[in-house]
């Protein structure tokens, strides 16, 4: 059977689709008693890092937060990793001391360790990115005190939320943890999953045939406005994937009465119409 699956973080919504065996495992993607290379295991599990990232990010930060850019004068460069952290966690200590005597709320913050050899000097730079809870922007920088070139900047959420700045912080991260972050972070909201609900066969046609149906897509998840799509199909379990990215502005708000009520039935009519063609 083929399950739904739907998570919301912060104004992001995706859905997947996938086959289930009845009791709810996923039916496996490859062919029995082989495994995938350890390259091509790397690249799943940094696709699935960034995707947990990306979802944390717009789970927590909006346009009212900031990134911070912190890198160090050649004088103060540290000599490892845990120097680097040492120096992070006491901005933090700083920013949050701050934060009280402004009365502001609890700081949240993530933030994810890069390293670049200098083509100058050969030496190994260290340096960070943040996003942190809404503040002064000039004492965020100010706070750090390390670098000459350290900024923050406003954080501005696209369509896809942050998801560009979540990809360009883990581009090449360095050391013992992809990201570290406070522990105060609200996590993504994972709503239980629908199965039965579809056929396989109305997957394949959703998948063939509707992949870019913006109006489809926005009748079925009232609230939402679409971003993307996409949908493959596997050879080797000779099933159909689908998933579909949505995002809601601040001004709009999902009715989750209406949206369980636009359901669809699966034989090739809409019990409510879509407004998109069949």
């Amino acid at each position: 059977m083929i399950r739904e699956s739907r998570i919301e973080s912060g104004n992001m919504f995706e859905i997947e689709f996938y086959p289930v065996f009845s009791d709810g495992r996923r039916v496996p993607d490859r062919a029995p008693k082989t495994k995938m290379s350890c390259e091509a295991q790397k690249k799943l599990n940094l696709k699935n890092a960034r995707k947990k990232f990306v979802r944390l990010i717009n789970t927590n930060f909006g346009k009212e937060d900031i990134v911070v850019h912190g890198t160090y004068r050649d004088s103060e460069m540290p000599a490892d990793e845990a120097g680097v952290r040492r120096d992070i966690q006491n901005y933090i200590r700083r920013v949050k001391r701050w934060r009280r005597k402004k009365g502001l709320a609890e700081l949240k913050y993530v933030y994810v360790i890069e390293a670049k050899v200098s083509e100058r000097t050969g030496v190994l730079r260290w340096h960070f990115h943040m996003v942190l809870s809404g503040m002064d922007r000039d004492i965020a920088e100010q706070l750090w005190g390390h670098g000459d070139y350290t900024n923050a900047d406003r954080l501005q959420p696209g369509e896809k939320g942050c998801e560009a700045l979540a990809k360009y912080m883990t581009k090449c991260p360095m050391g013992s943890k992809r990201w570290a972050g406070s522990k105060n972070l609200d996590k993504p909201n994972v709503l239980p999953p629908e199965d039965g609900k579809m056929s396989e066969s109305w997957l394949a046609r959703l998948a063939q045939q509707r992949v870019d149906d913006r109006a489809y897509w926005e009748n079925r998840y009232e609230g939402y406005r679409f971003v993307e799509a996409s949908a493959y199909y596997n050879e080797i379990n000779g099933h159909w994937y689908l998933s579909v990215v949505m995002y809601r502005s601040e001004e709009e708000k999902v009715c989750s009465g209406k949206q369980k009520n636009r359901r669809h039935c699966f034989d090739g009519r809409d019990i409510v119409g879509s407004g998109s063609r069949k």
